[in-house]
């Protein structure tokens, strides 16, 4: 007897995106943009956080073998990781309403969000070349979404 081999639109059934013309309307389209856009926002302020929590002093310090645990007991790193949590959860929000290449091309503006809020919130400066690569960032950003 012969077994029939399913194939991947057998296991996977397509589920209709924006981008496929799902049949969405007006603001429902902007939606998983949103949050996709909102998971970035949020990954940046877990960058910035972790990066305060670890040039900041640990309010506990542990023996050495094990030390680098006690950056976990800072606030600041918490608070990153809170917002991580926060960020992949609209990730996953977002991923069953957007096709997987719009959603991670659109997630690239953490690399431009990053160097601005470390520029504005931690006074580290950009060089040149970092952002001429930025705005070609923010135009395959754009192309992307348009």
């Amino acid at each position: 007897m012969r077994k029939a081999f399913k194939s991947g639109s057998d296991i996977f059934p397509r589920k209709t995106c924006i981008a496929d013309g799902g049949g969405r309307s007006g603001a429902s389209q902007w939606f998983p943009i949103g949050l996709i856009l909102l998971n970035a926002l949020l990954a940046t302020v877990a960058e910035v956080l972790l990066k305060i929590g670890a040039t900041k002093p640990p309010a506990i310090i542990l023996p050495a073998p094990i030390e680098f645990i006690s950056a976990i007991f800072s606030f600041w790193v918490l608070m990153g990781i809170f917002a991580y949590i926060g960020s992949l959860t609209l990730w996953l929000l977002a991923l069953p309403r957007l096709p997987l290449h719009l959603a991670y091309g659109l997630s690239s503006t953490v690399h431009l969000l990053v160097p601005c809020a470390c520029w504005l919130v931690l006074h580290e400066t950009i060089p040149i070349g970092r952002l001429l690569g930025m705005i070609c960032i923010l135009a395959g950003t754009l192309m992307l979404g348009f």
